[in-house]
């Protein structure tokens, strides 16, 4: 034990034996005054403080730290939008990845065209059906005969599905672009055939029952259906809807025309001769069967 050869007395907490004979008085010391200088700040102690801390001044903005913070950022002003380089004919380029489809279509290009095409087409159309009178449609008769012998189905119907025409014998069709054929119930074949984009035949007969596509309508003029049975001929659609057209009677059957205007089907019941053929039938309605030239024609 290191025993200090003055130790102090004026500090009473000090309770160090001190073998007797050997203390020595502590010389005086002066007073300490309220004046004296501060000390100099010393380290703070890692004691626990309940003290409220006094505002330092502001650190200096550090690296974030790699570590998860709660702590709501502070609020960032909005970077300003770069302005977008023009092209050649003066339009923005947009920024970053652009897709083909994504692109504007150039008034010149031929999409484009084909698009201003279709739109003048189909307002052609909508204003060919506003000058049709009124018909009934397909919900306001049950047949069509010499007191009812017209109706229009709606643009929907019209395009919906396929239309089927049971109790046929034979059928003939011309589309826009003029191309005629015929087919009966048999097999028996005349004209050109219409085939659509689905390799699909625009009219046709598939068992007994003749089926006109209306997905492609729009490619369809005009199509004429003969009934030689004795039985009734029925128009049915993709709804459920049908309309009924009644047998030959007194020497006069009755043939079914379907006409196309603008975007809606016109179905006409047309009284003629029961002993004409298909051939008077065809000439009466203006039906000229078109035939396609065969491949060595052309010379190739």
């Amino acid at each position: 034990m290191n025993i200090p050869s003055t130790p102090r007395t004026d500090l009473p907490y000090l309770r160090r034996r001190v073998k007797p004979g050997t203390a020595k008085p502590a010389p005086a010391q002066a007073p300490i005054r309220a004046a004296a200088a501060p000390a100099p700040a010393s380290t703070p102690s890692p004691s626990l403080s309940l003290r409220s801390p006094a505002a330092a001044a502001p650190a200096p903005v550090s690296a974030p730290s790699p570590s998860l913070s709660l702590r709501q950022p502070a609020t960032v002003p909005a970077a300003t939008p770069a302005t977008p380089t023009a092209t050649q004919g003066g339009a923005p380029r947009p920024s970053g990845l652009v897709l083909g489809g994504a692109a504007p279509d150039s008034s010149t290009s031929p999409r484009a065209k084909k698009l201003a095409a279709q739109r003048e087409k189909a307002r052609r159309e909508d204003h060919e059906v506003a000058l049709l009178f009124e018909a009934p449609g397909i919900r306001d008769i049950f047949e069509l005969n010499l007191a009812d012998r017209v109706l229009r189905l709606s643009a929907l119907e019209s395009s919906v599905g396929t239309l089927l025409v049971g109790g046929s014998t034979a059928v003939a069709w011309e589309d826009v672009r003029h191309v005629t054929g015929g087919q009966s119930v048999d097999g028996h074949k005349a004209g050109t055939a219409v085939m659509t984009s689905g390799n699909r035949e625009l009219v046709g007969y598939h068992g007994r029952d003749a089926l006109v596509s209306l997905r492609h309508v729009r490619e369809l003029r005009r199509a004429i259906f003969i009934n030689r049975s004795s039985s009734a001929m029925g128009v049915r659609l993709y709804s459920g809807e049908s309309v009924a057209l009644p047998p030959a009677a007194d020497g006069t059957q009755m043939v079914l025309l379907l006409h196309r205007i603008g975007n809606v089907l016109e179905l006409r019941a047309e009284p003629i001769p029961h002993d004409w053929s298909d051939l008077q039938i065809w000439q009466e309605f203006d039906f000229s069967m078109t035939h396609r030239a065969p491949t060595t024609a052309y010379g190739r």
